[in-house]
């Protein structure tokens, strides 16, 4: 009985995370293989997702930014579609990935340069 249940807990969050992107990611796929791992997942990111703090828009932008900062090539390709589907701009979708890229870019700066300052400071 209790798999049963699982099974419907499975399918009624991958409906509604097919709503979200128009398609179910992998990471969701195989978190399902541990149901409390994915209903867990799941629920921090409905959460997340459904917080009026910040408009749907301007999360998809930040999770592009993470995304790219990242390199997180299918992370990026949904949040792009979906930022789309929000009405984005292909300035706005350009901008949101060079953002991200700038935070990694600047991070790999900072930490290089401690690195340098420490050296010549030796």
């Amino acid at each position: 009985m209790e798999s049963k249940n699982s099974e419907l807990e499975i399918e009624e969050i991958f409906s509604k995370i097919e709503s979200y992107f128009g398609f179910v990611p992998k990471i969701f796929k195989v978190l399902a293989l541990n149901p409390p791992a994915l209903k867990a997942y799941y629920l921090k990111s409905e959460v997340l997702m459904n917080d009026p703090s910040l408009p749907p828009l301007t999360k998809e932008f930040i999770s592009i930014g993470a995304a790219s900062t990242l390199g997180a090539e299918h992370c990026l390709l949904t949040h792009l579609k979906v930022a789309r589907e929000l009405g984005a701009s292909d300035n706005e979708l350009h901008l949101a990935i060079m953002l991200g890229s700038l935070i990694a870019e600047t991070d790999a700066l900072a930490k290089s340069f401690r690195v340098y300052e420490n050296f010549l400071n030796e």
